[in-house]
């Protein structure tokens, strides 16, 4: 038998199984939902009948004409079952049982027709390369739905956020965008914002997962400058020091965070603190609340009028050599991390006690102030902590 007439007789035998579309549609239907349980749950019977129906006409008219473009049911099969949830799996397992039903049924014609063996193995072949075909475009296409979904729910969750941070959302709104964003309706919750290295990049990145394994749910929104996230804490204090850990641990530069409010009504004024927090921290790493740590706090409330004061109360410092400058503010700033010893300020420093000592007496020379005036150390504290932030900063517009 010539190729012509191999060719005649697959269109013929094509024709002959196009007049049972329905039938064999039926019982291909019938095997996946009894054998994969994603697509009885989540696909519609008669969307299900229809697509393999459409699958069953592409393979057997492309046997008629090999021109015809076969990839729309399988491009539209990829898209819907991303669409209901199905797995990829489950999907390329239900392309298998198709194709073993479609090549039982051609078989069977094949055979009870008397095909000739030329004429079998060419609507095989066409069997398999349209099978090949639809699984390359319904994998593609499958994706491509669940990447714009994706980026169409981060997107939405995204200007939820923004919303709530900016106070733009009414009362009914408030709970809707709390329902999308999965966080109760009422707190306590906590405002966190992160500083980023660059425009694009995250400060906290993966935080979101890191904490949902805390029990901590949170959403989150990625500026230019800051990250900035929503969290709810049940928990209330246990749950910020677990936050505060997880934040230090995986945060790329300094953190500010809110203190507790109940009301999502709250979340503008909330970042407002939070965003006052952050400048008070200093170093990578550094996680700040506000109200915990009040001088750091304090000390970036008011940026330009803080500076003045620390360099007012400082400035018997300025004719120093800078290494010997940061030398004595350091000292201090042990000095008072350890409540005032000078034999822990000076393991922590490891250096003798009377160098400590030596170092503080220093201090109080030059900037006029003595430790022992509960006072005098609250203002050298407070401008302790404006300096320690500018010099911070400074170091970090050096890094970027």
């Amino acid at each position: 038998m010539g190729d012509d007439q191999a060719d005649a007789g697959a269109r013929a035998l094509a024709s002959r199984m196009l007049e049972r579309t329905e039938e064999v549609a039926a019982a291909v239907v019938a095997r996946i939902n009894a054998l994969i349980p994603a697509y009885a749950e989540r696909v519609p019977l008669a969307e299900l009948r229809r697509s393999v129906a459409e699958h069953y006409r592409v393979v057997f008219q492309g046997l008629v004409d090999p021109t015809l473009d076969g990839d729309a049911p399988a491009d539209l099969a990829g898209r819907a079952r991303a669409a209901e949830g199905v797995p990829m799996s489950a999907v390329f397992e239900a392309y298998q049982i198709f194709l073993s039903s479609i090549w039982e049924h051609l078989s069977q014609a094949a055979e009870r027709d008397e095909v000739a063996p030329r004429v079998a193995v060419r609507a095989a072949s066409e069997l398999w390369r349209r099978l090949s075909g639809f699984t390359d475009v319904m994998s593609d296409s499958y994706r491509a739905e669940l990447e714009a979904r994706i980026r169409s729910h981060e997107q939405r969750r995204s200007a939820l956020v923004q919303a709530l941070l900016e106070g733009h959302l009414s009362e009914p709104e408030l709970w809707e965008a709390a329902d999308v964003l999965r966080l109760p309706h009422q707190g306590p919750y906590v405002v966190i914002a992160a500083r980023v290295a660059g425009a694009g990049e995250h400060g906290v990145a993966g935080i979101e997962d890191g904490l949902r394994e805390l029990s901590i749910t949170s959403a989150w929104r990625l500026l230019h400058d800051v990250e900035i996230g929503l969290a709810s804490l049940p928990g209330a204090g246990d749950q910020l020091d677990q936050l505060i850990e997880a934040l230090t641990s995986g945060s790329a530069g300094r953190v500010g965070i809110s203190p507790l409010f109940d009301d999502l009504t709250g979340t503008a004024q909330a970042l407002k603190l939070a965003r006052i927090a952050l400048r008070g921290a200093d170093g990578t790493g550094k996680v700040v609340v506000f109200g915990r740590d009040s001088l750091s706090v304090a000390a970036a409330s008011a940026p330009d009028v803080m500076a003045r004061l620390a360099r007012a109360i400082l400035s018997g410092l300025e004719p120093m050599a800078a290494e010997d400058r940061a030398v004595l503010l350091d000292t201090f700033g042990a000095w008072l991390n350890h409540g005032g010893s000078a034999d822990e300020a000076a393991r922590r420093l490891y250096v003798h006690p009377n160098t400590v000592r030596y170092r503080l007496r220093r201090l109080e020379e030059r900037t006029g102030r003595t430790l022992s005036d509960p006072r005098h150390v609250a203002e050298l504290s407070l401008a302790f902590e404006v300096d320690r932030g500018r010099v911070a900063a400074l170091a970090e517009d050096e890094g970027e």
